[in-house]
């Protein structure tokens, strides 16, 4: 139980970033951007890659997931001599058009070990039109 806890706060834990082309949240539009992946100091087998759409209403003080933008499943054990770029793509759903002045929206990504140890990245999305 300590060796894991360790292992979760521990810097060499790998880690993933989704840096996007562009960050306005347009229902209907596309989004566009690149994962980049960096595999953690010790070797450890990677299981998948997830990215979900949140909404948060500050109303409420929740977040929802609204849709899963994309799941990578992987089976490949990975050490800090692994990087990868992985490119993203995702249409922004429609019906949003409706709550889009009444929450904030971000890509919450998350990359999970077969031993279930994540490393969890947010981007926040601006409203557009």
């Amino acid at each position: 139980m300590f060796n894991k806890l360790t292992n979760i706060f521990s810097n060499g834990k790998g880690k993933v970033d989704l840096v996007l082309d562009q960050n306005v949240l347009i229902p209907g539009s596309q989004i566009t951007g690149t994962f980049y992946l960096q595999g953690p100091k010790k070797k450890k087998k990677v299981s998948r890659l997830e990215c979900d759409l949140m909404a948060f209403d500050p109303k409420h003080l929740n977040e929802k997931p609204v849709e899963i933008a994309t799941t990578i499943y992987m089976s490949k054990e990975i050490d800090a001599s692994f990087s990868r770029e992985i490119p993203f793509s995702y249409t922004i759903p429609e019906h949003l058009k409706d709550k889009s002045d009444q929450c904030r929206y971000r890509f919450r990504t998350k990359l999970i070990f077969e031993d279930q140890i994540q490393y969890i990245d947010h981007d926040e999305l601006k409203t557009g039109s």
